[in-house]
């Protein structure tokens, strides 16, 4: 049963957090729990960067985190161990599209870019693997009726046959299990927002 949590996270490091706490899940230990480390040595390399693309600007100018990058730094510092890979899902990808109106244009072409030539699948959440996973930021209880604020990282994992997720932007973190619905996370933060998965996320395994 997943337990490593860090103290809420501070400006838009989730992706961060969401990477250090999957890795210390994985080598089961508590030396990476730092949030010194996730937010001032980590962060900072995994971030999309200005100038790659008209796509990826504004999100490199809100300080997100890019999936391409986690697995870079991942298969860096923990490659003798751990096996990150991005994984894209198409059907996922069209149903959070439809959260986000006229944004959608862009945001799938973002996707697209995103997936390149990784694999394309239906994900389903295995045993013992962490998923670090891109959702829309809605500000309301309910998605649907939820307004888009831009992009999330929430750590999803699967034990015994049990789903349990850790969202890095609550006022004191901790993993929930077995929510309705992993994909989309309603009463979030107080009841405050929702979280709706994009498609996009990195896998990460023992090798």
């Amino acid at each position: 049963m997943p337990t490593k949590k860090l103290p809420e996270q501070t400006g838009n490091s989730c992706a961060a957090h969401c990477t250090v706490i999957g890795i210390a899940e994985l080598l089961d230990v508590d030396y990476l729990l730092s949030k010194g480390f996730a937010e001032m040595t980590l962060w900072p390399t995994i971030k999309f960067k200005a100038g790659e693309s008209p796509l990826t600007d504004a999100l490199a100018k809100a300080d997100n985190s890019d999936p391409r990058r986690i697995v870079t730094e991942s298969e860096l510092r923990w490659g003798g161990s751990v096996k990150a890979s991005i994984l894209c899902d198409d059907v996922e990808k069209t149903t959070a599209l439809g959260f986000v109106g006229p944004m959608a244009p862009a945001l799938a072409a973002l996707f697209n870019m995103i997936k390149g030539g990784n694999l394309v699948t239906t994900i389903a959440l295995q045993d013992g693997i962490y998923y670090n996973c891109s959702y829309l930021m809605l500000k309301g209880a309910a998605a649907k009726s939820a307004v888009y604020e831009g992009m999330h990282n929430i750590l999803v994992t699967n034990f015994k046959g049990s789903t349990f997720y850790y969202n890095p932007n609550e006022k004191v973190p901790v993993w929930t299990k077995d929510p309705a619905d992993w994909k989309t996370l309603e009463n979030q933060n107080g009841g405050t927002y929702s979280y709706v998965f994009t498609g996009v996320c990195v896998e990460l395994k023992r090798k």
